[in-house]
Formats: C-alpha cells, sequence, structure tokens
C-alpha cells in the first residue's frame, strides 16, 4: 500500500459541458477537513445538471472520472460494478443515478459516503459543487464550490473542485501535487471532442463497442492528439485481433503521451511497450513503476498478466489474472483473458470452472465462447459446442470467429471439404465485418491445413491471398512466409523476412521467434539442415507462443524442429518434438498441427524402429491406429492419410 490511503470510489455519471481551453495553474491544497481510511469507499452521484443546457448534458463524466482515477488515493471502481449493485437493488442497470438511489447503492456496498452535486449557471458564469456525504448519517464529510468566469474555463473550475474533495477527504497534499494533470491536458480542449468520446464511452458500457468505436473516430477527427481516445480505440483493436490497426493508434497515443493523466500515461506506455514494441525490459519496469504508483489498479496488475502471456510465461501470467480478478472481480476482461491462459496451458477443468464464474457474474463476451468451444472439442462435449456456438447467431461483428472454428474442427477429424466450406464463409463474414486481420488469419489457418495435409499448390495459393487481404499484418506476414517456404517459395518467404526484419528491428517476439523461423524454413527447403536447426535454437524459448490474431498456434518451430531431425536421420529426437506439441494441447487446440502430430509421432516411431528398437515398433502400430481412428470417417482423397494406410499396412 502506498503512503497515501485508498478509497474505492463507485463513479456514476457527472454531466456537464463547456468549451475551449483551460489555462493551467498550481494549487496549494488545504488541510482535510475528514479523513477516510483505506477501509472506506465512496460512491458519485449523477452530478446534476441545472444549466438549462441540454448539450452539457453527460460530457464532463469521463473527465471527471479521469480526475479521480489520476489520485492513488481514490481507487475509482468500474461501470461494472456499479451496473451490478444497480441490478442487485432491482434497478436497471443504467438508471439515473440521483443522490437517494446512490446513498441505496452506497449502503447496499457498505461504502462510508457517496458524492452529490451540480453544475449551474449564474449570469454568464458556470458554478461547479461538489460534496461528500455520510450514506447511514447523511453528515457531509467534505465539499467543493468553484466557478468558471465563462464556458472557456469550464475544464479549470472542475478540476479545481476536484482537488479540492481529494484534499478534504484526506489525500496528502504530496500526493495532489504529484499526482494531478490540468484536465485539458489530460483529456481534450475540444469540447466537441469531448463530447464525442463521452458518447462513446456511455455506448460502449451500455451496448458494446461496436456503437461506440464511430464516436471514439470522432473525437480523434476533431483532436488528433486526444491521447486518451486514441488509446481508447487502440485497445478495441487490439482485443478484437486487428493488430495493425490497433498498434497504429497506440503508436499515437504514445507519441502524445504528456496529453494523459499520470494512470493514463502509465497505462499508454505499458501497453506500447509490452504490445507494439514487445520490449520485455521496459514493458516490465513500466508496469512494476505502475503497481508501485497504484497498488490498488487490478488493471496494471492484468496488463502485466497480458505481456507474461504474450511471451510465454504463462505461470506468471496466471497467477497476475487471479491477482487482477480478487482485486475486480467484476471485470469481464480479467476473466476472459484468464479463461484464455488456463485453456492455453491445458488445465482445461480450471478453464471451465473460470468461464463458469464468469457467466456466474452476468459477464460475457465474445472471447470466452470461443476458447471454451476448442475446450468443449478436445473434451468431446458436442452439446456444450453446440451452445457455444450458438451464442454468435444473430451477431455478425463476430460470426467470423465461430465459423473459422468449427472449420478448424471439421479438419481436426479429416473433414477436409467441410473445413474450407466453413472457411470460405468465415473469410467472407470477417471481411464483412471489415475485420481484414482476421479474415487473412482464418485464410491462414487453411493454408496452413492444406500444406500439413500434402496440398502444397492449394497451401501456397491461400497464404498469398492472405496476404492480399491484410498486406500489413505483422503475424499474418510471418506465418504466411513460412507457408511459402514450406511449399518451395522461397523468394517470396524471404522478401517477407526482409520487410518484417526492417519493420520491426526492436519487436522482440519477431527477432527471436518469427524471423529465425522464417530462415529456418528457407534454409530447411534449400537442404541447410544445421543452419536451420540453429536458427531453431533462438526460437526455442517461444515454441508454445500464442499468436496475436488467432486463437492457437501451429507450433511452426516445432514442426520443423522435427522434421529436420528426420531428414538427419535421427528419428529419436523427431519423438520428441513431435511429443512436444502434443503435451501443449491448449496451445495448438483446433489447429491442423495437433492431428498431424499423432500421424507424424507414429511415422518418426517407425523409423525409430527401423534402428532395432522394438518397443517403438509396437508404439508406432498404436500410434497409427489412434490416428486412422480418429479419421475413420475422413475424406478418402486427402494425401497424408493415404500415406498414413499404406505406412501403418506395411507394420502389420
Amino acid at each position: 500500500m502506498a503512503a497515501a490511503r485508498c478509497v474505492t470510489v463507485v463513479l456514476l455519471s457527472l454531466v456537464a459541458a463547456g468549451r475551449g481551453l483551460a489555462f493551467e495553474h498550481e494549487y496549494v491544497p488545504s488541510v482535510a477537513t475528514t479523513q477516510l481510511t483505506d477501509k472506506n469507499s465512496i460512491v458519485l452521484a449523477d452530478l446534476a445538471n441545472r444549466t438549462g443546457d441540454d448539450v452539457l448534458n453527460d460530457t464532463f463524466q469521463p473527465v471527471l472520472r479521469g480526475a479521480l482515477e489520476e489520485s492513488p488515493f481514490l481507487n475509482v471502481a468500474s461501470p461494472a460494478e456499479v451496473s451490478l449493485a444497480l441490478k442487485a437493488l432491482a434497478y436497471p442497470s443504467n438508471a439515473p443515478l440521483t443522490p437517494e438511489l446512490a446513498r441505496a447503492a452506497c449502503l447496499h456496498g457498505e461504502h462510508k459516503a457517496y458524492i452529490a452535486g451540480s453544475m449551474s449557471r449564474s449570469g454568464t458564469q458556470f458554478v461547479i459543487d461538489l460534496k461528500a456525504v455520510d450514506c447511514e448519517s447523511g453528515a457531509i464529510l467534505a465539499d467543493a464550490h468553484s466557478t468558471a468566469r465563462r464556458e472557456e474555463t469550464i475544464l479549470d473550475a472542475l478540476g479545481d473542485a476536484v482537488i479540492k474533495v481529494r484534499t478534504r477527504l484526506g489525500e496528502p497534499p504530496e500526493s495532489v501535487r504529484k499526482f494531478h494533470t490540468p484536465l485539458a491536458r489530460a483529456t481534450s480542449g475540444s469540447f466537441d471532442a469531448l463530447r464525442a468520446w463521452s458518447a462513446g464511452i456511455k455506448a460502449q458500457q451500455e451496448t458494446g463497442y461496436a456503437a461506440a468505436i464511430p464516436l471514439y473516430e470522432r473525437a480523434i477527427k476533431l483532436d488528433p492528439h486526444f491521447a486518451r481516445a486514441l488509446y481508447s480505440i487502440g485497445l478495441y483493436y487490439r482485443d478484437a485481433q486487428q493488430e495493425g490497426r490497433a498498434r497504429d493508434l497506440l503508436s499515437k497515443a504514445f507519441a502524445q503521451l504528456e496529453r494523459a493523466s499520470a494512470r493514463e500515461r502509465f497505462r499508454i506506455a505499458g501497453l506500447y511497450y509490452s504490445f507494439v514494441t514487445v520490449e520485455y525490459t521496459k514493458a516490465v519496469e513500466t508496469h512494476q513503476e505502475w503497481m508501485q504508483a497504484y497498488p490498488r489498479d487490478e488493471k496494471a496488475v492484468a496488463s502485466l498478466a497480458s505481456f507474461y502471456g504474450d511471451v510465454c510465461e504463462y505461470e506468471k501470467s496466471i497467477e497476475l489474472f487471479k491477482q487482477a480478478r480478487r482485486m475486480d472481480p467484476n471485470n469481464f476482461i480479467i476473466h476472459e483473458d484468464l479463461v484464455e491462459l488456463l485453456a492455453a496451458s491445458g488445465q482445461f477443468d480450471n478453464a471451465r470452472e473460470a468461464y463458469q464464474d464468469m457467466r456466474r457474474r452476468g459477464l460475457d463476451d465474445d472471447a470466452p465462447h470461443v476458447y471454451m468451444f476448442s475446450v468443449d472439442f478436445l473434451q468431446h462435449d458436442t452439446t456444450e459446442m453446440a451452445q457455444e456456438a450458438a451464442w454468435f447467431d444473430g451477431k455478425p461483428l463476430f460470426q467470423h470467429e465461430i465459423l473459422s472454428e468449427q472449420a478448424d474442427a471439421e479438419a481436426y477429424m479429416g473433414h477436409l471439404v467441410q473445413a474450407r466450406e466453413l472457411t470460405k464463409q468465415a473469410v467472407q463474414s470477417a471481411l464483412a465485418a471489415d475485420n481484414r486481420e482476421q479474415a487473412a488469419a482464418w485464410q491462414l489457418n487453411s493454408a496452413w491445413r492444406e500444406e500439413v495435409f500434402g496440398n502444397r499448390r492449394e497451401a501456397g495459393e491461400q497464404a498469398i491471398r492472405a496476404l492480399s487481404i491484410a498486406p500489413e499484418s505483422r503475424e499474418g506476414a510471418a506465418i504466411a512466409a513460412i507457408i511459402l517456404a514450406r511449399t518451395g517459395d522461397t523468394a517470396r518467404a524471404g522478401a517477407l523476412a526482409k520487410d518484417l526484419e526492417s519493420r520491426y528491428p526492436h519487436h522482440a517476439v519477431v527477432q527471436s521467434y518469427w524471423l529465425p523461423s522464417i530462415r529456418a524454413q528457407i534454409d530447411f527447403a534449400k537442404g541447410r539442415l544445421a543452419p536451420a536447426l540453429r536458427e531453431l535454437e533462438t526460437a526455442k524459448r517461444y515454441d508454445p507462443l500464442l499468436p496475436q490474431v488467432a486463437y492457437y498456434s501451429h507450433m511452426p518451430s516445432v514442426v520443423l524442429r522435427a522434421q529436420i531431425y528426420l531428414a538427419l536421420h535421427q528419428p529419436e529426437e523427431a519423438v520428441k518434438q513431435w511429443e512436444t506439441i502434443l503435451r501443449w494441447p491448449g496451445i495448438v487446440q483446433l489447429s491442423a498441427t495437433a492431428p498431424i502430430a499423432k500421424l507424424k509421432l507414429a511415422r518418426a516411431l517407425a523409423l525409430h524402429a527401423g534402428t532395432g528398437e522394438s518397443a517403438a515398433r509396437a508404439k508406432a502400430r498404436a500410434t497409427y491406429q489412434e490416428f486412422l481412428s480418429l479419421w475413420k470417417d475422413a475424406d478418402v482423397d486427402i494425401p497424408v492419410l493415404k500415406e498414413a494406410r499404406v505406412e501403418f499396412a506395411k507394420l502389420q
């Protein structure tokens, strides 16, 4: 806990607005009127708009939230917590929060106080009043009054009122001085941009991101330097697995770092170093500084957890996500990320438990349904698979996700014709949803499938098509390069590698995993086995890497390593590689790599048996039988299936 004691604040809506830039001034805090402890929490009611101007409705709610969140003393609770409190009181989740309703929510949640206030006009002036009221006794714990002489200085008046409330509720003066950014700089000096941003946040909370994105984009158009708006939309595109757009927006937000509050600067820098550039040391240090400055901010913990997951440190990631969930049990993103990492690490039962806990809390999103569809498939639960798939009915923005999963499930069983048709639908659906990067990802899943099934021409054509769909996709280009090298198009693969190297000189995963994997695949295609193995040694740390734009990995570095060992006549080493893949069912999930690994393992065991290893021969027969049983209803013309049947017959 930091020196400044923490107060949990449930922020409800604020209605106020204005136009123009605010002036900067240094406020010298006064002595606190009322001291609160780290056991106290506060609910904020709506700031009543008494100006008679409806244009002022809602504009400053996120501005006030940001001003309060900058304080390490006040821990502003999420809108999800407010919604759940309202539901428990039998009110609509978006009910107007009058002082009376705020007091009821305050008492229900065992909070200490609520803050109420108003904005009014006195001639040409705007008057802002805030007061903190004890929930039980009704006694005023702290109040603040601030006046804007004209509309252009409303942001200054609001910031002044917030500083007074923070001080009078017991925040130490040094904390207020250190964690205070003038609101025009922390947000935007354009009130039109603020209005669009505020409307976007409200739309996101009430109906989801789809309705919010056009409003966020309008805010950025009105103020291209609006760091918080750039961050908000960049975060959405990252979560939507549209990495190219996300990188661009988050880079722009990072360039405007001084146009954000102290807490927002940590959020922006943390995501920039962990997602955009993937600089391990800077990412970890930034998050640790963030956690030290804001020890009760679950977003800092969850963001570091997400980074550890991105660099294959799954145990660290899972423990931090569990910690973040304890800190804020109502944050759906934390829940879904925990489900993803538990599934990825092969803890399927724990993933299901975390998923059920999320649903019990009334939290929902598209990604957990995708994760659980894969888990259900791997656990042979067709009833649950159907229920997860049904969730996507009538949701055109997300339909492509389940279509791609269904394609992969069919391919896993050797139903290639059905898989091709479902992939076609998934790509078309993603394009209709304007998600080109995932459209390309679904096409690349299919291309990889075709290659490992023995259809090299189709694989190359599909990889090229994926590149045309999303030419700027980092991971798309890397996966396409690997597939193209596997099909013999080493020139195109080499050109893609060169482009990636120049575009991402400091990206740890590109430099340490994707580029060595591409170069190794090119070396292998040209018969340079020893250099290929050396390249793959560099990539080894990231063998179980989860991609950013797909739900599982093909584990191409491990697949290639196994192939090299076979080419070097070391089948026992190839066996170890295929067994490695089968030990990571949550990483490969429904990738075509998973069923093919069974066949390739059988083949490596058979070759090992040829060296006089009798136990390997028996195991080879059993593994062939396992694969052929899995593909008993497979399309008969798949090349690797034909080969498998011939090979198995020779072992009899």
